[in-house]
């Protein structure tokens, strides 16, 4: 599910919410990406516990196996200045025992980079993606199959010491199948502001942004107004900080909606001080414009550190943990809520072991443990995902 962010980081960096380790893999992107095509065929079998999210104490938990067979294309090129970046994964999710939970899923992106007047750029992005909802909230065995769009441009004229403009524009849209078309929303973001560089300091943007969230089924709107500074700055060889705080204004066209006034930020350190270890620690507070919430929003925020162990150039090892809040704004007289606010903690340990050049195993297992203020629509889960992936 999407995440609208008010006041993220500037346009090719906004963040979504947090995956199973395994779809966090496979989206990830290095930062210096090879260039040419790559194409990947994979499997991943992935063992939950839990799978519709139900609380052991009044439920019996269902346990399935997911057997994802995918292929993933990506080609990058840099011409100069100039950089193309696109990707295509298809894949299919197979539960072995509840096969009326199987979809596909289908993901495709696409990016570039392009000079205009000398010195500034303009970067457009398109994107699609079609999955199963993953409605642990709801705790019962719903099926939504969810596709999401997203199309937007960004400009700036960044310079390595001094002042430049930096502008963007982004149209996200959300679509859910029978039964939950209530939930379908589109989401326009807009921003402008003044970027500042310099090579002793590093680079801070001052800007302004908006975002209107259309429920047409509803007919609502939630609007965000945020004022914030973004600043990023490598401290050294080996540790970097990225850092976006802002002020966020959020308000509904129902009166029965609350609002949110307060701050927000995004804050990411990480570091490899250590040999052969790389610690990540982040932390942000956020506005989710989200399919579970009806009419209105949440205020999320979240912390999470990692740790990245290169036992070899072969293997490596991780661990994370992470502990998410959210308060949840909504007209409870459209869709009743129990609960105004729950809290998720995730812990997981990752590894990956490449055989040869080519072939690589991912073995990851993961905790989550769900609760609301009010004792209902809490779980507990487990997941267990063995991954094999071919690289030509």
């Amino acid at each position: 599910m999407p995440l609208l962010v008010a006041g993220s980081m500037l346009f090719g960096a906004l963040s979504g919410s947090p995956a199973h380790a395994q779809d966090e893999r496979r989206a990830s992107r290095p930062q210096q990406a090879e260039q040419g095509l790559r194409i990947a065929p994979s499997l991943t079998a992935v063992y939950d516990d839990n799978i519709y999210r139900v609380d052991s104490r009044t439920g019996d938990p269902v346990a399935d196996v997911i057997v994802t067979p995918a292929i993933e294309a990506r080609y990058d090129r840099d011409i100069g200045v100039r950089a193309i970046s696109l990707r295509a994964l298809a894949g299919y999710d197979r539960f072995l025992s509840e096969s009326g939970r199987s979809k596909p899923r289908f993901e495709l992106e696409g990016s570039g980079k392009l000079p205009i007047a000398g010195q500034c750029s303009i970067r457009p992005l398109a994107s699609y993606r079609q999955q199963r909802a993953d409605y642990g909230d709801i705790n019962s065995a719903s099926e939504n199959l969810q596709k999401f769009s997203s199309l937007g441009v960004s400009a700036d004229c960044e310079r390595a010491a001094g002042l430049y403009p930096v502008a963007a524009w982004r149209r996200d849209t959300t679509r859910n199948g029978d039964g939950f078309d209530y939930a379908d929303q589109t989401s326009n973001l807009y921003r402008a502001g003044i970027g500042y560089a310099r090579p002793s300091l590093g680079k801070l943007t001052a800007y302004y942004e908006r975002v209107v969230s259309d429920r047409p089924a509803l007919a609502l709107e939630n609007r965000s107004n945020a004022y914030g500074l973004v600043f990023s700055r490598a401290v050294s060889p080996l540790t970097s900080i990225d850092a976006d705080v802002r002020w966020m204004q959020v308000t509904s066209s129902s009166a029965a909606i609350g609002d949110y006034d307060g701050p927000g930020w995004a804050v990411r350190v990480s570091t490899m001080a250590i040999p052969r270890v790389k610690l990540t620690g982040s932390t942000e507070r956020t506005i989710v414009n989200d399919s579970l919430i009806a009419t209105g929003f949440a205020v999320r925020t979240a912390h999470r550190i990692s740790a990245e162990i290169a036992l070899s150039e072969l293997t490596t090892i991780g661990a994370f943990g992470e502990l998410v809040r959210r308060e949840f704004r909504h007209d409870a007289a459209i869709r009743p809520f129990n609960y105004t606010r729950d809290r998720t903690n995730q812990f997981g340990l990752l590894a990956t072991r490449k055989l040869t050049e080519r072939f690589a195993l991912d073995l990851s297992l993961a905790r989550l443990d769900r609760s609301t203020n009010s004792d209902v629509s809490n779980y507990r889960a487990t997941r267990v995902a063995l991954g094999a992936t071919m690289r030509f």
